[in-house]
């Protein structure tokens, strides 16, 4: 029996389409960006009763979005690692949001510049000797703190932390009393700090339970409330006396 006209579904015939492309894509790093080639490959689906204008620049924006959401996590010295990323993600193929256009990309390829590279290393380094430095002024801060605040409060509590630590010579920590009591003096003098270092300390008396790895948090809390509040000078400022890293001060601080 032939088919009535209603009963027969018209099904449109599939568009594919294809553009090479080239264009730098950032990296984790203002101003550092990755060389990207690609093939954009989309098809029209007429089915979906939705329309664009110019498909082809939505599929390739679309692809690119996609690309900036992977590379920008990563650092120019990965870049083998994320062309593969790419190249996997990338090829699977997904429909532009709103649109009848579905795209992906094939043949991609991520290149970095040789200036560009050295200077990435460059910069890890810094991030890496900073983060160093930061983390020993940790621990001469701890231990100053140890000492003003535990040991030199007074002159017995001094001596026997001297004791401890000398084999418990007893005469000798005796003729040692007046100079552990010049130190206990000196210990429990207001000192004459700068006032970032007096905001830190403030703060953190506030919290005595605030732990090491948390201490860090606190000061990019900070220099994040005085940039909003004080001005990028002010906020410079801070994080140049409480030594935080230049790159932690940006992204946290954005100063």
């Amino acid at each position: 029996m032939p088919r009535r006209a209603d009963d027969i579904t018209f099904v449109p015939p599939v568009s594919s389409h294809q553009h090479e492309f080239a264009t730098p894509l950032g990296s984790a790093v203002y101003g550092l960006d990755f060389q990207l080639k690609l093939v954009v490959v989309w098809r029209l689906d007429l089915a979906t009763g939705l329309r664009h204008n110019s498909p082809r620049n939505a599929a390739i924006h679309h692809v690119l979005q996609r690309a900036k959401e992977i590379s920008g996590k990563a650092m120019l010295v990965h870049h083998a690692a994320l062309q593969v990323q790419l190249g996997d993600e990338l090829a699977v193929e997904r429909q532009v949001p709103g649109t009848h256009v579905w795209a992906r990309a094939e043949q991609v390829k991520v290149e970095v510049d040789g200036d560009d590279l050295e200077m990435a290393k460059k910069h890890i380094e810094l991030l890496r000797n900073s983060t160093f430095k930061l983390a020993e002024r940790d621990v001469e801060r701890a231990e100053i703190r140890y000492l003003r605040d535990e040991v030199l409060t007074d002159v017995g509590t001094a001596t026997i932390w001297w004791l401890q630590r000398n084999g418990y010579r007893v005469e000798e920590a005796v003729k040692l009393a007046d100079h552990l009591g010049e130190l206990v003096k000196i210990a429990q003098r207001e000192p004459a700090s700068h006032w970032a270092e007096s905001l830190v300390s403030s703060v953190e008396r506030a919290m005595p339970e605030l732990g090491d790895a948390h201490r860090r948090d606190l000061r990019l809390h900070l220099v994040k409330a005085l940039s909003v509040y004080g001005g990028e000078r002010v906020a410079a400022e801070f994080a140049d006396q409480v030594g935080l890293p230049a790159g932690e001060r940006h992204n946290n601080g954005h100063v």
